[in-house]
């Protein structure tokens, strides 16, 4: 009687941290899940490279699924590093895409969340604006950073002053 109430409490405090310690753990999982999801159509996009450089840390456990999750992420991680040995560069980009849709796939699962790997693959929206947009930026960036290294020469009109405007009637004296 005496060691349950002394060792009660302890217990109690221990079973407490352990559970908040697990719902942390599943809440920081669950936020790298979504946003992978979020960002799968915009791989470039900050959030996007954050959440992947978690991934090994917050599935690092031994269970067989977040093993899965891991080895989903190595390869992942292995394509992006080689794009430049990959050509044609659409084969590079189709498998990228089919590698992030195995790693959803797998961390779904892992979080308890159930996704047909064609929903995943094909269940995003991203408006065409965003990709024009992208397209222009990385044009221009490309077109002045030719000009900055001197490789192209800066497009130049002669400035055409406006011709003076008709004057009304005699000049006030």
């Amino acid at each position: 009687m005496i060691a349950a109430l002394f060792f009660g409490p302890i217990v109690a405090v221990q079973l407490t941290e352990f559970l908040r310690r697990r719902q942390d753990r599943q809440t920081r999982r669950v936020h790298i899940f979504r946003t992978l999801m979020a960002t799968r159509l915009s791989n470039l996009a900050t959030q996007h490279v954050e959440s992947l450089n978690l991934v090994e840390l917050e599935f690092r456990t031994s269970s067989s699924q977040d093993k899965k999750v891991v080895d989903c992420w190595k390869m992942y991680l292995s394509h992006l590093n080689n794009a430049q040995n990959y050509l044609p560069r659409e084969g590079w980009e189709q498998r990228r895409g089919e590698l992030l849709v195995d790693l959803l796939y797998e961390m779904g699962l892992a979080i308890g969340y159930s996704f047909e790997k064609s929903s995943i693959k094909t269940g995003a929206y991203s408006p065409q604006g965003y990709l024009n947009v992208s397209m222009e930026t990385a044009e221009s960036r490309k077109l002045w950073l030719e000009i900055l290294r001197g490789n192209r020469g800066l497009p130049m009109t002669p400035f055409q002053p406006p011709p003076p405007a008709p004057t009304q009637g005699p000049p006030l004296a």
